[in-house]
């Protein structure tokens, strides 16, 4: 079961139903087409409910936010954070991902990058939740967007 799925079956024990375009799009979340290398789910220690998906997706670092709310048919908003293009950070991730090293490096490239995601992570974190999710106002070191 790949991570979509697995997001699906944890969103249909809340209640929530599912509504896809077409089968295809039953595989991505956002309007990109690539498969995460890495994803992570994560309840959040600080705000009760709310849940974190962390991706890699294309060598980039990518975070979704799950937030319970009272209004609405689905009872929770999602937002999607980036890194900004300003801070050199994706390239971290770029450069681990495509270094062609030794054996030793190959076995642990994966770890690797999930521990760097993890960093990356809870600071994408910190960043979200010193904006207004009211007026969509966020430090310039993220670009959020709404997706649900």
């Amino acid at each position: 079961m790949n991570i979509n799925e697995q997001l699906e079956n944890f969103l249909e024990t809340l209640g929530v139903e599912m509504e896809y375009k077409s089968e295809d799009s039953r595989d991505h979340f956002d309007d990109n087409d690539s498969i995460p290398e890495i994803s992570i789910f994560q309840a959040s220690r600080d705000h009760y409910g709310v849940f974190y998906r962390l991706d890699i997706i294309d060598a980039m670092p990518q975070l979704r936010v799950m937030i319970p709310v009272e209004q609405g048919a689905v009872k929770m908003e999602m937002y999607l954070v980036r890194i900004s293009s300003r801070l050199p950070l994706n390239a971290w991730f770029a450069g681990v991902a495509s270094y062609q090293g030794s054996s030793a490096f190959e076995k642990g490239r994966e770890a690797a990058l999930q521990h760097l995601l993890y960093a990356v992570a809870e600071m994408m974190k910190q960043l979200f939740w010193s904006g207004n999710l009211h007026t969509m106002s966020f430090p310039p070191e993220i670009d959020v967007r709404r997706v649900l």
